[in-house]
């Protein structure tokens, strides 16, 4: 598309169309935490705080090997925050109760 515009009405007509398609998502993007998952973030944020580390301790598994469900929560006992994630995998649930106690 990006092309046909360049072929059609010129370099400055491309490019005011790639301005127009793709700045209102780059606006959006935050830099500092681009491609990094939810226990990073966390362990980031606790280590720029100087607080002690999350604990992960699995809760609740359920169903049977091939398909099962784990319940894991998320504490940092010197903020007073506890949170849990629930995933098919271990570090699935993980990354959801790491989510949540970022938030």
């Amino acid at each position: 598309m990006l092309g046909a515009v360049f072929l059609d009405a010129g370099f400055v007509a491309a490019e005011q169309a790639v301005l127009n398609l793709f700045v209102p998502y780059l606006q959006k993007v935050d830099v500092q935490t681009l491609g990094k998952d939810a226990k990073t973030l966390l362990q980031e944020y606790l280590q720029a705080k100087r607080a002690p580390l999350p604990n992960y301790s699995v809760v609740d598994t359920q169903g049977e090997a091939h398909a099962q469900s784990f319940q894991v929560e998320c504490s940092i006992p010197s903020l007073k925050i506890t949170t849990r994630g629930e995933g098919t995998s271990r570090r699935n649930a993980e990354q959801q109760a790491a989510q949540a106690a970022y938030k």
